[in-house]
């Protein structure tokens, strides 16, 4: 069941089963810095100030500006999470994403699916 569930024009974010879910609109097509401010401020209504994992289903993202790349690997971005399951569209994807996160180190256990089943398996794994 859904709760805490906020939809706009750039997501769809929710708490299901105590995972948090968000899924980008298919016409959003680059996260600059102002839409990246936005999809963190949401993400942390819906995180009710509790550590919890996170499924980003980035399937129809584009592109990320440097900027926004940045502001959401940091800091009040980060708050509240304690990992993060990307979902993409393509093997070619997956390995672009593994190249991005192996040079990032992310600060919590960040780890690229093409299958959301196992996603959703992985995270179960940090929930509190």
């Amino acid at each position: 069941m859904k709760d805490n569930h906020i939809k706009n024009k750039y997501h769809e974010i929710w708490l299901e089963d105590g995972i948090i879910h968000g899924v980008y609109s298919p016409d959003l097509k680059t996260i600059d810095i102002n839409i990246a401010k936005q999809l963190v401020n949401d993400r942390l209504k819906i995180s009710q100030e509790i550590v919890r994992p996170v499924l980003a289903d980035t399937s129809n993202v584009k592109s990320v500006t440097r900027e926004a790349e940045k502001y959401m690997a940091t800091g009040i971005a980060m708050q509240y999470l304690n990992a993060t399951a990307i979902l993409v569209h393509s093997r070619v994807a997956k390995l672009i994403s593994n190249i991005y996160i192996r040079l990032s180190h992310p600060s919590i256990p960040t780890k690229v699916f093409i299958d959301k089943g196992k996603a959703l398996t992985w995270l179960k794994q940090f929930k509190q």
